[in-house]
């Protein structure tokens, strides 16, 4: 009978043994996951990508999952969709991010449960073009001038009008101020800046760009363009306040770029809220930094992720990620 007791028990170990083997990294099945993704407008890089993401995610989420990819509301409005619950997930910048938990404009309130899961998927800058024949040829220029600027800039509250107001801020500049030296300051869509650029309606268009964005082509194609260097003193004062990088736009990058320009960087992060579990966290990051490529087959602005780099932002991020960027060796 003792025998017998003991190979049973030895069984049972083994089995039990092999279970442990066979189990998933997180801590227990969280269930399936009702998720939502916010984006920005259909056809968008973040649409594209949020819909990948989607995939990706639901071959590593417990069976019966779903994700919901929304084709809204952009990097500033995401992170306000997770405070108030309306989404699970969102696509944002680390500068809106790090606002928002502030609690700084364009937010009105503090966010300190906005978490982040995954930084640094693909590149962006920040622009400032004119024509050509506008005769300033830098923000130092503008001021000292007092040139009576027709500005078109996107609606109040995007991403590039509100870095527009960061940038134009640090330079000692305000709206106000050129519209006192006889400027005009116009805030529309993206298509009705480039058709004012082109019709010479508009002197200077701001907004953010990635490679080969294609209104950032058009507008280059239609319009001979300058574009703003960002100085040195000031891109360190909006670095350490904002959060922003210091980039370089490469030459070629768009018509007129003949030489690479140093302007203002920053990335793409995918963000959730201390709401989500650990398990979850932890399955959604692996899954995406583990399938990279496929990302990237899909959203070519994604060429530049390496999930070795994806903590490098000044963000807070969920403890379910960094699990997996420790088990992962990225961090400690």
């Amino acid at each position: 009978m003792k025998k017998m007791r003991f190979k049973l028990l030895s069984v049972i170990g083994v089995s039990l043994l092999g279970l442990a083997l066979c189990a998933p990294a997180f801590a227990g099945d969280p269930g399936p996951q009702k998720l939502n993704l916010a984006t920005f407008k259909t056809g968008s890089g973040w649409y594209v990508m949020g819909q990948t993401m989607g995939k990706i995610m639901l071959k590593a989420l417990p069976k019966g999952s779903t994700v919901d990819v929304l084709p809204y509301s952009g990097g500033v409005g995401n992170p306000m969709l997770l405070h108030k619950g309306k989404a699970v997930l969102g696509l944002s910048f680390p500068v809106e991010v790090g606002q928002a938990i502030k609690g700084n404009p364009p937010y009105k309130s503090k966010m300190p449960e906005l978490r982040a899961l995954i930084g640094n998927l693909d590149t962006y800058w920040y622009l400032f073009s004119v024509r050509k024949a506008i005769p300033v040829k830098s923000f130092r220029e503008l001021k000292a001038k007092k040139y009576p600027l027709k500005l078109a800039l996107l609606p109040k509250g995007s991403t590039g009008e509100a870095a527009t107001r960061k940038v134009l801020g640090a330079y000692g500049i305000t709206y106000d101020d050129i519209r006192s030296w006889g400027g005009k300051v116009t805030h529309g869509s993206f298509g009705t800046a480039v058709e004012m650029m082109k019709d010479g309606q508009a002197d200077a268009f701001a907004h953010v760009a990635t490679p080969g964005h294609p209104a950032w082509t058009r507008l280059s194609t239609l319009s001979k363009l300058d574009f703003f260097p960002i100085d040195k003193d000031v891109a360190d004062k909006l670095i350490k306040t904002f959060g922003y990088r210091m980039s370089s736009l490469p030459a070629g990058t768009f018509r007129g770029v003949e030489k690479p320009i140093p302007v203002l960087g920053f990335a793409t992060v995918l963000m959730t809220t201390t709401k989500m579990s650990d398990d979850v966290a932890y399955i959604i990051t692996k899954s995406i930094c583990d399938n990279y490529k496929e990302l990237i087959a899909a959203y070519k602005g994604a060429k530049v992720f390496d999930p070795k780099k994806a903590t490098a932002i000044p963000v807070p991020f969920h403890a379910g990620a960094l699990k997996y960027y420790k088990e992962a060796g990225i961090v400690k």
